[in-house]
């Protein structure tokens, strides 16, 4: 069962390079890139479905670590508010500060 399986495998595939041998160079050109596409889509599919959960999960670890960062920001009352301009209660302008 396996060998004519195999066998109608490669009898396709001499047929197929039989055909496109048949074909003038720009046509045989064009079948070549469009193969190439098409092979190149197949991977990039094969790939997606290998790493999706994956991708899931980080995804909605990021988002879930925003909204945690979000929300503390948000509870933080540290800082005095006026009209846009965000003061720290830490920040003291007459004390001097040691750059080195």
């Amino acid at each position: 069962m396996i060998a004519n399986v195999f066998a109608a495998l490669g009898l396709l595939t001499c047929l197929l390079l039989a055909l496109r041998m048949a074909l003038p160079a720009a046509r045989q050109r064009q079948v070549d890139a469009a193969l190439r596409r098409a092979w190149a889509r197949l991977r990039e599919l094969a790939s997606q479905l290998r790493h999706w959960r994956s991708h899931r999960q980080h995804s909605k670890q990021a988002a879930a670590e925003a909204a945690e960062l979000i929300r503390r920001a948000k509870a933080r009352d540290e800082v005095d508010r006026d009209g846009n301009v965000y003061r720290p209660k830490q920040f003291d302008p007459k004390k001097r500060r040691d750059l080195h």
